[in-house]
């Protein structure tokens, strides 16, 4: 990518600090389209500007920004390698252990753990954060940061433990996201939908189908309540309802053809979502979801 002339003739005749804040905009706002190659040059300019200014603390601000870029466009190792640069200059400020910018950091290294098959270091490295959250809550922490990153690290293990089939402690992690986030966010906020979901994902590998369906069907009654927030995510949900309805008919016990009804009115309800939406990966979902449905008419 080639730098526009205005960034430059703001490099050369403002000031340093004005042109830190400039790119940081400019780098979320490319970040914003998904243009992530754009959004890690214009990070590294903002980056020399701010060790040419030697500002600490926007240098550490940028570096965590590279790192969840690094992340978004794929380059785990990267990521890894600058939130690991990231905790070291936390530590060297005289951060301990336990707090919670370090604990944020650790989790993020445990999930790309996850990612890397490294199985030691992913279980340390949530046990580590799980732990000293818990600590703090039980000796009375009560302020909504420490609450929603304690939620979050729970969603994350139980996300690394389901896709290690290891479902029925997943479930317990998923449950107990869910409580808290319901707490510090409401029933219907994203997160609290995201953890009824992965719980039906749970339920689902569990061969408990049926309570999949239900804990689906509550989570798209929610949605509904916070269209403004959860529009995206809504078409997923009718897909992966409809989805356990397919597998529901490999069932001989089941009534083939209300299943096969849910599923045909769940699929309808996920193209005319993602229709409306633009969403191509959903529609791709629907699409097969479609040709699964089908093979079950066509027997």
């Amino acid at each position: 990518m080639v730098i526009g002339k205005e960034t430059l003739k703001l490099i050369h005749l403002g000031s340093f600090y004005q042109v830190i804040i400039h790119l940081i905009k400019l780098a979320k706002l490319s970040q914003q389209r998904k243009d992530f190659k754009k959004t890690e040059q214009l990070l590294h300019l903002a980056f020399r500007s701010a060790q040419d200014l030697g500002h600490q603390k926007a240098q550490k601000y940028i570096i965590d920004e590279m790192a969840n870029n690094a992340y978004e466009l794929g380059d785990f190792r990267k990521a890894e390698k600058l939130f690991k640069e990231m905790m070291r200059r936390i530590i060297t400020d005289g951060t301990p252990p336990n707090d919670n910018a370090i604990i944020h950091i650790s989790a993020k290294l445990a999930c790309l753990y996850g990612m890397f098959k490294d199985d030691l270091k992913a279980n340390e490295g949530f046990k580590f954060c799980i732990s000293n959250l818990k600590e703090k809550l039980i000796k009375g922490a009560d302020d909504f940061d420490t609450k929603a990153l304690y939620c979050l690290t729970l969603s994350w293990y139980g996300e690394y433990l389901h896709s290690t089939a290891n479902n029925v402690e997943a479930l317990n992690l998923f449950q107990e996201s869910l409580e808290i986030s319901k707490s510090i966010n409401g029933p219907s906020h994203p997160h609290s939908l995201l953890q009824l979901n992965n719980m039906a994902a749970a339920y689902s590998v569990l061969n408990q189908l049926d309570d999949a369906a239900n804990y689906l069907k509550e989570t798209i009654r929610l949605s509904k309540e916070q269209l403004e927030y959860t529009a995206i995510d809504l078409p997923y949900y009718y897909i992966n309802l409809a989805n356990i309805y397919l597998t529901q008919l490999n069932n001989p016990s089941e009534n083939s053809s209300m299943l096969i009804k849910a599923a045909s009115d769940a699929c309808t309800e996920a193209f005319q979502l993602a229709k409306k939406a633009g969403d191509k990966e959903a529609l791709m979902e629907v699409e097969k979801c479609r040709n699964g449905l089908k093979k079950h008419v066509d027997e």
